[in-house]
């Protein structure tokens, strides 16, 4: 019974899914509203600043990057066991987005630690020292970063956009049970019947 409420089954998702997709989806939210925070009041503002402090963006991609990791290998491991897509183009598009999404939180944090260790400063997260300094700067390594972190990321949150609008589709306009996958309660004669 724990196992079953744990794993994923055709009739929804498991509660470690729900789990780290609700982590993941906090920890990104919070990344975005502090990145816009910043665009709209400033980086020289002392209460966002404070707020900013308790967790900064690079610690909070990283942790977004650690989550993500064994989230895959959670939804790897549940393959069989998952709802299925619609089939269809919509079932398509679904499915794309997700691999997307995925991708782009990998890589987008991927990235930024890259671009972290090429400043040659080190890294310390959270008190613990991720690299050394190195005490030269790799200006390529930096560079590429530079040039594609943002676009992957406003296109990232282009995507969760679209997830999120697709959602309010199935849940508010077509009323099925797709929402219901990840949020709500799984019905146990479903469960039963995916058996």
């Amino acid at each position: 019974m724990i196992g079953r409420a744990l794993s994923d089954s055709p009739a929804g998702y498991g509660a470690v899914t729900r789990a780290f997709h609700g982590a993941i989806a906090a920890l990104v939210l919070w990344q975005f509203a502090m990145v816009l925070a910043y665009r709209l009041l400033g980086e020289h503002n002392a209460t966002l600043n404070a707020i900013y402090g308790v967790a900064p963006h690079g610690p909070v991609g990283l942790l977004v990057l650690l989550l993500v990791i064994p989230r895959a290998v959670w939804a790897f491991a549940n393959r069989k066991r998952r709802p299925s897509y619609s089939a269809g183009l919509a079932g398509r598009l679904a499915r794309a987005a997700h691999v997307l999404i995925y991708a782009l939180l990998v890589l987008v944090p991927t990235v930024a630690v890259v671009r972290q260790y090429g400043k040659g400063k080190g890294w310390d997260v959270f008190g613990i020292r991720l690299f050394e300094p190195t005490g030269v700067t790799n200006d390529a390594l930096v560079a590429i970063a530079d040039a594609t972190h943002s676009p992957m990321s406003w296109t990232l949150l282009a995507l969760i956009g679209g997830h999120a609008a697709a959602a309010a589709l199935h849940g508010l306009v077509w009323k099925d049970r797709v929402v219901g996958r990840m949020f709500g309660r799984r019905a146990r004669a479903l469960d039963a019947a995916a058996r």
